[in-house]
């Protein structure tokens, strides 16, 4: 009696996973900082099953990310559509999961992503959309990027919703869109698009994550303030009074390139342990995850246009990104968000594991004496301190920032190169908007 009683203890602990995260993840991030994607993407290929089957949707996020980053682009789009079907299924997730993260912890459950996760996900499923050309779709996602955002925070509480409420990069990409259809619909909902983006960077972005909206979004707002009318121009120019721009007109005979540039890896988590022991002996665990940056380079490098033809000199223009979405500040900002939730489950957790454990304790105290019972204590302090594993398990192959600029040239063919490095050759038509993505350190 006294061995079955601890087997009921003894039992989880052997089907507590080694590890949260997989373990193939980093060397998927070194090849991928290395910018060795197809590597990559071969040994992800290869090694499906070494993410676990409760890691599928991690699959599928690496997998998309990797592609995206290797120009696979339309190969991306269809990944990331296994991994938003996915997340739509591990909302009805079963009964049966959701017991074992009470029993154990919650890396018996599928991994369903962080809530800001979901949101990149659309980013940069925006980001595919728009390297292929189809400003329609892309559109489509980074509206569904707001949409996501008020979907998640609505099953929260009034005091356990998200800082990152809103998001201020989506809706600038949707002033992009917007303005290269072109049609006066549009261009007012470019305009809507860019002052909701102005008002998120201005009152959420500099409070939460430190950092201002960058230069060609001024730019922008200005072109379409200008076209919306006087007084509506006169409320943005007395806001960024310094700032040169280009009206829509001017920009009529004329082309944009806009860079786009990935820069360093997302932060990883580790473990916060806090052991609690108890007047009667018994000890009970609290862990939570929590994120460490990952350290990048710098010198986020300077973009150098040269025009390619041989009339004259050559003329050429040089840009620095600036950054647009600090993905490596909304993870710890929404990680910090979810604390609360995190410790109350692991709180109950603890509490209900220390309820079974003292009646077990109990019951082997009144048939076999004081004696044998306190083996029971010995195994459950053992149980409490080996199975509470905090959830490790994030998606690493993200860029920790998403940075951006933008040049209007005349149309001409041209030649990009990054700190030097030849890049790409690219012919630029008046009207065009091109978008070129690059990953750095």
């Amino acid at each position: 009696m006294i061995f079955r009683c601890l087997g009921y203890l003894i039992l989880p602990l052997l089907l507590i996973s080694c590890a949260s995260s997989p373990m193939i993840q980093p060397q998927i991030n070194s090849l991928t900082v290395a910018q060795q994607f197809d590597q990559a993407i071969q040994l992800m290929e290869n090694n499906i099953a070494s993410y676990g089957e409760n890691n599928s949707l991690l699959y599928y996020l690496d997998y998309a990310m990797v592609l995206h980053l290797a120009e696979r682009y339309e190969e991306s789009v269809d990944v990331f559509e296994k991994a938003k079907s996915i997340y739509d299924q591990l909302y009805t997730r079963s009964l049966s999961k959701q017991a074992g993260t009470w029993l154990i912890n919650d890396n018996t459950e599928p991994y369903r992503g962080e809530d800001f996760e979901r949101v990149m996900l659309n980013i940069f499923q925006s980001l595919n959309f728009i390297a292929l050309g189809n400003f329609e779709e892309a559109l489509v996602e980074a509206r569904d990027a707001d949409n996501t955002l008020a979907m998640i925070n609505s099953k929260y509480a009034v005091d356990q919703k998200n800082v990152y409420k809103e998001d201020a990069f989506a809706r600038f990409l949707m002033g992009i869109l917007y303005e290269a259809n072109g049609t006066y619909e549009d261009k007012n909902n470019a305009f809507i698009a860019y002052a909701k983006a102005v008002d998120i960077y201005e009152k959420d972005y500099v409070s939460n994550y430190d950092f201002q909206m960058p230069q060609v979004l001024k730019e922008n707002i200005l072109a379409a303030a200008q076209w919306m009318g006087p007084d509506v121009f006169e409320t943005y120019r007395r806001k960024f009074a310094a700032v040169p721009f280009q009206s829509w007109k001017e920009r009529q005979g004329k082309g944009e390139i806009y860079f786009i540039q990935y820069h360093g890896l997302s932060p990883i988590k580790h473990q916060g342990t806090l052991p609690i022991p108890l007047p009667d002996g018994h000890i009970v665990k609290f862990v939570f995850p929590k994120y460490d940056v990952r350290q990048s380079l710098n010198d986020f490098g300077v973009f150098k246009i040269e025009q390619k033809s041989n009339k004259g000199e050559r003329k050429h223009w040089q840009v620095h990104t600036q950054l647009g979405e600090d993905i490596n500040a909304i993870a710890k900002n929404n990680l910090k968000n979810r604390a609360k939730r995190i410790m109350a489950k692991t709180a109950l957790r603890a509490g209900g594991k220390y309820l079974a454990e003292r009646s077990i304790e109990k019951s082997i105290e009144r048939k076999h004496g004081k004696n044998n019972s306190q083996w029971v204590k010995y195994i459950a302090n053992l149980y409490n301190i080996g199975s509470e594993q905090a959830d490790l398990r994030s998606w690493q192959t993200l860029p920790a920032e998403i940075r951006i600029a933008r040049l209007i040239l005349e149309e001409d063919e041209y030649v990009l190169s990054l700190n030097g490095k030849y890049l790409k050759e690219i012919k630029l038509k008046a009207g065009e908007k091109l978008f070129f993505i690059v990953q750095t350190r």
